[in-house]
């Protein structure tokens, strides 16, 4: 029996597809299949109901889908163990917010080749819902997003909080002393998509200030929202590090006001019982630690503990 079409079962198992490991494995689908019938050849049980729509385990298969765990929880930690010296490359799928990509991930991945350079990235910037779904789906292995994630299979290790501030330009932002709620309610607000956790927060602050519907300009791109902002359109409510640039240039202005926006949080989140979850738990750890100077100086905010 071939140990690669043990790990062929395991990703069928665990994607519910043949479709999707195939996709995972870059494989064909015929080759995919073609492994699970010499692996059920070799067992001499059928370990998938061919009927059914998705891949569905029979009884056998559910029962060998521990040990296909074991295989593979085993194959990782060796490959963990010889991280900086094995020659074998592996590819990790990580997801990041914009926040992150933005500010403290390039230095993260720089130091973290530096250190285990057999590991490459799939990176996928997106938005915290779609990298949850992508973590649920098993589409990635470790995300760094507004957390945490409130799913018994993912496990959060606290990464920081930024700073929120509403920012425009000078001219703009000078318009008074002191902001209050009704001042920035009268304005056009610019911030992060509609359903996430910073929108909602913001649009329930204004709301009652406001003297009809609310003008809000809502994006998952930030740097969309910074040059409309930069523009004259509206006002920003965006963490402070990400302006950083453009607050030193004096082309945004922070507005000063007599009220705080909430913080952001934000995660490492894996899947808990996936069998690289143990190189998951490294790769978070080390973001804690690059994290750490930025932390001392500041620039970010301890996130609280879990």
């Amino acid at each position: 029996m071939r140990i690669r079409n043990l790990d062929t079962f395991y990703w069928i198992a665990t994607l519910k597809s043949f479709r999707a490991a195939a996709e995972k494995l870059n494989l064909t689908q015929p080759a995919i299949s073609a492994r699970i019938q010499q692996l059920e050849q070799d067992l001499g049980v059928p370990l998938f109901t061919r009927e059914a729509r998705n891949a569905q385990l029979t009884h056998m298969g559910r029962r060998l889908l521990p040990y296909a765990e074991r295989s593979m929880a085993l194959e990782q930690d060796v490959l963990t163990a010889f991280t900086d010296t094995t020659s074998i490359p592996q590819t990790i799928r990580l997801g990041a917010s914009e926040t992150v990509a933005s500010t403290w991930l390039p230095d993260f991945l720089n130091q973290l080749w530096a250190k285990l350079p057999s590991l490459s990235f799939d990176l996928m910037v997106d938005s915290t819902d779609n990298l949850l779904n992508g973590l649920v789906a098993r589409d990635l292995d470790i995300a760094f997003l507004m957390g945490p994630v409130a799913e018994v299979s993912i496990t959060n290790s606290a990464l920081c909080e930024f700073d929120m501030v509403f920012a425009a330009v000078p001219d703009r932002a000078g318009q008074h002393a002191r902001w209050t709620l009704a001042d920035v309610a009268a304005q056009t607000v610019l911030t992060f998509a509609l359903n996430t956790k910073p929108s909602r927060q913001i649009k329930e602050m204004l709301l009652p200030h406001g003297t009809g519907p609310l003008a809000m300009t809502t994006s998952s791109s930030l740097g969309a929202l910074i040059r409309l902002a930069l523009s004259g359109y509206g006002i920003c409510a965006v963490p402070r590090a990400v302006i950083s640039q453009e607050l030193t240039l004096g082309q945004l202005a922070v507005l000063e006001t007599d009220f705080n926006l909430p913080p952001i949080s934000f995660t490492a989140s894996f899947v808990s019982s996936g069998p690289i979850s143990g190189l998951m738990k490294t790769i978070a750890q080390d973001a804690c630690g690059v994290l750490a100077p930025s932390l001392d100086a500041q620039t970010y905010r301890r996130a609280p503990p879990e």
